[in-house]
């Protein structure tokens, strides 16, 4: 789905590794968030941890799934 394979659906599961909408919101509601405020923190988290694992994020990464 659009969150992480950029199909623009982001409600359709696609996969066992894409993040559909409803994972993010199940997140909030567990964490007490709303999806605004969770989606706020994940940027903020990958950019923070970019600052010491560039290496983590400038290239594509081979899992061994599928």
């Amino acid at each position: 789905m659009c969150l992480t394979c950029g199909c623009g659906e982001a409600h359709k599961p696609m996969g066992t590794s894409n993040v559909t909408y409803e994972d993010i919101r199940d997140a909030a509601v567990e964490n007490g968030k709303t999806v605004d405020e969770t989606l706020r923190i994940v940027a903020s988290t990958a950019a923070a941890d970019r600052l010491d694992h560039l290496e983590e994020y400038d290239r594509p990464w081979e899992t061994g799934k599928g």
